[in-house]
């Protein structure tokens, strides 16, 4: 055999070996074996050296990944038991990673020290390490025992444990936000005891209750400002205004906060706290679309969510934040037609900013937020007259809003002096046009269709509270002195003829004496109201520890509210409106009792059980009357009630977390001087939230609520008589759930709402008001829809 048969023999032997690399030893072992050729005999060793310097290399390094590679144990305190799911973010000079713990709470990191790592669990203490060693690899954290150990400022004279407030306060967090895939504040709330929500198809807004009390009952705050703005007839807070991206967690506290919040806060107080410190770079992208029903289309019909939000240091003790949000609903067209839709169409944009200062003694921001929102409301298509193209006479309401805030600690000797400066500008307006649906030309109706109303309002609040609790015996003492004042101006075309100007003013103190298990805290504010006359308004809260495991909060107060200047001078008359003010209404007052017990019975699990009274007098409702050429006015009641109780439960171990509660809710009103009711009428609620994470980087989560009947006596025209009659809203169930993936940066969330489709219930009670009557259905959702949401998250020290 000559040399270029060898050749071709050892070629054909490579293409062997290259086509079973898994049995190439043997192969090459056999014809070494088998060959008698020194020529051939030496190219087959070389073969061979070659691919065992290959394999060399290959195991060499995989050694040296090994090598680097290490696992990570995340393990309870406590218990020593390892937490699955836990968040793990790995972050070097050059990129950063985010992973999560396996069943066995564990993680797999291919970084060599040194590197950082943060590791936060629902229930827990978020921990920060610096790893400088290969042996630092398993990792503590500490449970907050439950989500009452959450830190609260509302009513407080300093942030601290909601467990050690003589206040009730519900806390919600960011990741619950997160988890229900919330794109409106309205969402997030509505799955809360207590509070149930009534939409104004007329305007596209929508209105609160709680504790059986109206929004107009409710004190919305942003980090602790008034938010400005109240609209509708029933004179509410509409809280789809409010950018939910933005929000770091929601405090509620039930019952009357006059004392600390002054007027509009006979029912309670919703705290929205929004993201500020941030001492790396945090950036967030979300992108989340939804069908509207069965209706989706990629610009037109469904919901079109998104929004970027970045976080960061940019100098030593100096951060900033910036954010911007579009949201695009494209209305539900229900029992109306394809253009006149039954929920209409919204566009929002919200975009803010902050830029905070914080010293070791001294602390201070600036905060901007501003919203611009469309509602368009398509009319029915004209095409009667055969000599004219066919037109609509369509609508948009049109609102904005600017607020400027500032808020500043300087932490004294003795002493903490808080300062909160706030301006806002509130606009909406109603602008009617004719849309020539042939050419999709617009040309404005006339001026008397042209609707503004517009606010402004100036806050401030200045608090001093001391540092360390002075000492009397076995008593300690904090005390708290303010003083505020909110001066706002309104005008426009639906209020009587010129500006309206209304200042509350008003001096508060209040003193906590704390014998280790016994709180008490009694406090006193005096109101000065530029159009009315006000008394004091007292309150006392006591708080008893009987041991570590068993609270018992009592308390009582009372509230004032003044008439707003929308309820003395609304004058919205029109061809379809005919609304006017009443300048002879009275203040309201109101009286409160509320006490809670609250047992944990275990680290994971904790029970709490609480009831309220509250007795209005002179409540503000609205009246109309059968007659249809008399307007719609504002009237008070003689006496309003509400009473109920609230039995909720809470069980989170490393894999589960489970809250359900229910609760029973009685309203009594003595509707005139003359006309009175038998007794209280009474509606059920009940909720369950299950969030559970299942392998490694998958959660699921399940949102359930149950609306009782919603029951009120209303005077009826019955010939030349008006009796009370038992109207009601029947109820109804809510059921929404989400499952999310996580791929290191990455969040993918799809999900169903309303999974039971409902989309309206039957009810003959007029919305909102005391009086009135009228049939039908009530429309409370737009049916059966389905999400998709993707979130990005980056961050680096």
């Amino acid at each position: 055999m000559n040399i270029s048969s060898y050749d071709t023999f050892f070629t054909r032997l490579e293409e062997q070996v290259k086509s079973a690399p898994n049995n190439r030893r043997q192969i090459i072992s056999k014809a070494i074996k088998e060959t008698h050729c020194p020529y051939l005999l030496s190219k087959l060793q070389e073969l061979q050296q070659a691919y065992k310097a290959k394999a060399f290399i290959i195991a060499l390094l995989l050694c040296q990944w090994v090598a680097a590679q290490t696992t990570h144990s995340v393990l309870d305190l406590d218990s020593s038991k390892p937490l699955t799911g836990a968040t793990v973010v790995i972050q070097n000079e050059t990129s950063s990673e985010i992973l999560i713990t396996s069943q066995k709470g564990e993680v797999s990191i291919n970084h060599l020290p040194p590197f950082k790592i943060q590791i936060s669990h629902v229930g827990y203490e978020t921990v920060r390490e610096d790893i400088t060693n290969e042996n630092q690899v398993s990792h503590y954290l500490k449970p907050t025992t439950s989500t009452l150990e959450e830190v609260v400022v509302t009513g407080q004279f300093e942030p601290q444990s909601a467990r050690k407030s003589v206040y009730q306060v519900k806390s919600i967090d960011s990741r619950r936000i997160e988890a229900q895939a919330a794109t409106n504040l309205q969402e997030v709330l509505s799955n809360e005891l207590n509070i149930r929500f009534t939409r104004d198809n007329a305007t596209g807004t929508s209105g609160l209750n709680l504790q059986g009390l109206s929004g107009q009952n409710i004190k919305i705050l942003l980090d602790g400002v008034p938010i400005v703005g109240r609209s509708g007839t029933a004179n509410e807070i509409d809280l789809s205004q409010i950018n939910v991206q933005n929000i770091e967690h929601i405090e509620i506290v039930e019952g009357p906060l006059s004392v600390n919040y002054g007027a509009d806060a006979l029912a309670g107080v919703i705290n929205i706290i929004t993201k500020k410190e941030s001492n790396s770079l945090n950036l967030n992208v979300q992108i989340q679309e939804e069908t509207i029903g069965k209706g989706y289309s990629w610009f037109d019909d469904g919901l079109h969510n998104a929004s970027v939000q970045v976080r960061g240091s940019i100098a030593e003790k100096w951060s900033v934040e910036g954010n911007v949000r579009l949201n695009n609903y494209g209305g539900w067209t229900g029992t109306g037609t394809e253009r006149d839709k039954m929920w209409y169409p919204k566009d929002q944009f919200f975009t803010g900013g902050l830029i905070r200062y914080a010293g070791n003694d001294f602390d201070i921001y600036y905060r901007l937020d501003y919203l611009d929102e469309t509602i368009t409301n398509l009319g029915e298509i004209q095409d009667s007259n055969p000599l004219r193209d066919p037109y609509a006479i369509d609508e948009q309401y049109l609102a904005n809003r600017m607020n400027h805030q500032i808020q500043a600690n300087a932490h004294l000797k003795d002493f903490t002096l808080n300062s909160v400066v706030s301006f806002t500008d509130y606009e909406r307006r109603t602008h009617q046009f004719s849309t020539n649906l042939a050419t999709g030309s617009e040309s404005t109706t006339n001026d008397s269709e042209q609707d503004t109303i517009y606010y402004s309002s100036f806050f401030q609040r200045q608090t001093l509270t001391n540092n360390q609790p002075w000492t009397l015996g076995s008593v300690g003492i904090n005390m708290q002195l303010g003083v505020d004042s909110d001066i706002q101006t309104a005008g426009g075309s639906t209020l009587s003829a010129g500006d309206k100007h209304s200042t509350d003013l008003g001096v508060f103190t209040s003193v906590e004496l704390d014998w280790n298990r016994l709180k008490v805290r009694p406090g006193v504010r005096l109101i000065y109201n530029s159009l009315f006359e006000s008394s004091p308004t007292p309150s006392v809260n006591v708080k008893y520890g009987f041991n570590d495991q068993l609270t018992l909060r009592l308390g009582y107060g009372r509230g004032f509210r003044a008439p707003s200047i929308r309820e003395l001078y609304h004058e919205f008359i029109d061809a379809n409106h005919n609304i006017v003010g009443n300048e002879n209404l009275k203040p309201e007052y109101s009286h409160n009792v509320n006490a809670d017990i609250d047992y944990q019975l275990s680290v994971d699990l904790n029970f709490e059980l609480s009831g309220f009274y509250n007795h209005i007098d002179n409540q503000i409702t609205y009246f109309t009357p059968a007659a249809s050429n008399q307007p719609t006015s504002y009237v008070n009641l003689f006496v309003y009630r509400t009473t109920g109780g609230t039995l909720e439960g809470e069980w989170t171990n490393n894999v589960l977390q489970i809250n359900s509660g229910v609760s029973y809710i009685g309203r009594y009103q003595r509707l005139s001087e003359s006309e009175d009711v038998p007794q209280f009428v009474f509606s059920p609620n009940a909720n369950l939230n299950v969030i559970y994470r299942l392998l490694d980087h998958w959660q699921l989560a399940s949102y359930y609520r149950y609306t009782g009947a919603n029951k009120s006596y209303q005077l009826v025209e019955e010939g030349d008589e008006s009796l009370p009659q038992l109207r009601q809203i029947e109820g109804f169930h809510f059921w929404d759930m989400n499952l999310t993936r996580t791929i290191k940066n990455f969040k993918i969330t799809a999900g169903v709402k309303n999974l039971l489709n409902v989309t309206s219930v039957n009810s003959n009670l007029s919305s909102g008001s005391a009086h009135g009557g009228g049939t039908g259905a009530t429309s409370i959702a737009y049916g059966r829809s389905w999400l998709l949401r993707l979130n990005y998250q980056f961050s680096k020290q």
